[in-house]
């Protein structure tokens, strides 16, 4: 939970224009030390986590933002660092120009906030969100009190992962619907923003992203979204996928385009990733049920710098072998991340024998679907 609610702030986009003074005051009952509150968000700068102490349920913070910008007030009612805590009190706001008032009976998360038209629009948004977000906290109760033999039993873990992903498309659908009828709020383009690169750009993302107001477009988040569009239709569907080359596991080089005159998949992993692991499997069902059919796979890590051993110990445990690895062992720091526009893994790009792209992101059934008729 703790990396959930850090990262999520740490993932929006940076804003370089003129800056709005805000000041948020908060009132959370009596709590006091060795209580600390946090607030974090994101600056032209970087990260921020800023933090203050709490007496008689009160704390403030004061600084100043480019723009509405989403962020995270966190409260350690025990005190101690927040990034140490397993489950922190949170609340989410909108740091806005001018005051916001934080008032709770005994934890931010019934908090009520006040100040700021973003603030409001985002209350909006939450009343929307209420069914999923009970019906996720439900699942990770669920998953929480599960007993060890229950979460090694791999239908109780599909059969989880099946509701999470209903719950997931019933938030997309909220999502949109907010975005389609709010095209000047700033929550729009944030609730955008984590799409575009997983949903299809010329059917969903453009005309979600083109009927915003030309206030949002023309923001520094607004620009950033349009620069991505543009790396994204750089390695879409129809495509010539960018050539690049990168060190196996034993140093050498090795250029994508050494594989051409066979279907391709180009599959960014790494060793940490746990969804790429559980669909490592499927991949390698993939390759032996195709590779006498003129198919190969092209495996990219994403792996941490000085993780050599555990990418090719990965690689050995999940049966990956058979074909070509390569990484620069720099995490998201990897040239190709940018290329490719990797917003997250797994992804994969399928490519012909002339090296054109002609699928992307294929998971489970639909890898092999779509093997089964390019392939026979």
């Amino acid at each position: 939970m703790k990396k959930l609610v850090l990262v999520a702030i740490a993932a929006l986009p940076m804003a370089v224009v003129a800056q709005d003074d805000f000041t948020v005051t908060a009132k959370v009952g009596t709590v006091s030390a060795p209580a600390k509150a946090y607030l974090s968000y994101r600056t032209e700068g970087g990260s921020v986590l800023d933090s203050t102490e709490v007496s008689n349920g009160e704390f403030k913070f004061h600084g100043s933002v480019a723009g509405p910008s989403r962020a995270m007030v966190l409260l350690a009612h025990e005190g101690g660092d927040i990034r140490e805590t397993e489950r922190p009190d949170h609340v989410e706001i909108y740091l806005e120009k001018g005051a916001i008032k934080i008032t709770a009976n005994d934890s931010l998360a019934n908090a009520s906030i006040v100040g700021g038209d973003t603030n409001k629009d985002f209350k909006a948004y939450q009343e929307k969100l209420k069914s999923p977000k009970a019906k996720m906290d439900n699942l990770i109760a669920r998953y929480t009190a599960a007993s060890d033999e229950q979460k090694q039993d791999a239908n109780f873990m599909v059969s989880l992962q099946t509701e999470a992903m209903a719950v997931q498309e019933e938030q997309k659908g909220i999502d949109f619907e907010y975005i389609r009828a709010n095209p000047k709020s700033f929550v729009s383009l944030d609730l955008l923003m984590p799409y575009v690169g997983s949903e299809p750009i010329q059917e969903v993302i453009e005309p979600a992203f083109n009927n915003l107001s030309a206030t949002l477009k023309d923001s520094e988040k607004g620009k950033a979204i349009t620069k991505q569009l543009e790396n994204i239709k750089r390695v879409d569907v129809g495509a010539i996928a960018p050539d690049f080359s990168q060190p196996d596991t034993a140093g050498n080089e090795i250029a994508l385009s050494s594989l051409r005159g066979k279907y391709v998949l180009v599959d960014f992993w790494a060793s940490w990733c746990g969804p790429c692991r559980q669909e490592n499997p499927n991949v390698v069902e993939a390759y032996h049920k195709f590779k006498d059919k003129n198919f190969t796979v092209f495996g990219v890590s994403l792996d941490r710098p000085g993780a050599k051993e555990a990418w090719i110990k990965a690689i050995h445990d999940d049966g990956l072998q058979d074909w070509p690895h390569v990484s620069e062992l720099k995490w998201w720091e990897s040239d190709v991340v940018a290329l490719y526009a990797i917003s997250g893994i797994p992804a994969n790009f399928l490519l012909d024998p002339e090296g054109k792209i002609i699928a992307k992101n294929l998971r489970e059934e639909e890898l092999h679907a779509v093997l089964e008729e390019m392939l026979n």
